[in-house]
């Protein structure tokens, strides 16, 4: 036992496999700490749980993909990302196909995605999450207000991966529901205008890029140009 030990090797009592009464204590325990907001707890204890689940269910199991988006969950509160950056993306994939695409769980595994995927710079990668999201609230309640955010979360990658009409597309929608939902002199109009006169200027379209600064009252220099 001692040399197994030594190793680093897991012994007999650790190897053999929880019993269904002690995978689904292990579950409360972590029930408890999510609603006092033991981060660390929970992310103790379901590095511990989470293999044990998929072990005696599946990885398609409810139970352990609700419990791969409470470790995320926890990470992000304590802002970090999973340094298991599988489970990152599993939970939300497994979360999208076996609880389905509107699923309050898929939507926080999908946010929580989209900005590991923004952290690490896989900008052509979390497009089409942040579209599959725009589809499904554009079918939905069609907040506007929501839809505006999604798009703003949508034309940043565009533009880091330089697909200017792309860009140009997404901000236009921005700058539309802006004004609707927050007023022709808000912040947010402005703001928008600004990002899509940028645009204009990259594309050298300089009819919209003037008609868009002085219908906005901006002062935004067409001068610069993205490294090639």
């Amino acid at each position: 036992m001692l040399f197994f030990t030594a190793l680093g090797l897991p012994t007999q009592a650790e190897a053999r496999p929880w019993s269904e009464k002690k995978l689904n204590k292990t579950i409360l325990k972590i029930g408890r700490h999510l609603t006092r907001k033991r981060w660390e707890s929970v992310i103790k204890r379901s590095e511990k749980a989470i293999p044990q689940c998929i072990a005696r269910y599946s990885n398609r199991h409810t139970m352990c993909i609700v419990m791969l988006r409470n470790i995320n969950k926890s990470y992000e509160e304590t802002r970090r990302f999973n340094p298991d950056h599988q489970q990152i993306k599993s939970a939300d994939v497994l979360s999208a196909e076996v609880l389905g695409q509107t699923h309050s769980t898929t939507i926080a595994t999908r946010d929580y995605y989209y900005k590991y995927l923004i952290f690490t710079e896989n900008y052509a990668a979390a497009v089409p999450l942040v579209e599959e999201i725009i589809a499904i609230e554009d079918a939905g309640a069609n907040d506007d207000y929501r839809l505006m955010q999604r798009y703003n979360q949508l034309y940043a990658p565009k533009g880091l991966i330089e697909n200017w009409p792309a860009e140009e597309a997404a901000l236009t929608v921005v700058l539309r529901l802006a004004t609707e939902v927050m007023g022709e002199d808000s912040e947010d109009v402005r703001a928008a205008a600004e990002a899509l006169a940028h645009n204009y200027c990259i594309q050298d379209k300089y009819y919209e890029f003037f008609e868009l600064i002085n219908k906005h009252n901006l002062r935004v220099p067409c001068f610069a140009k993205p490294n090639n």
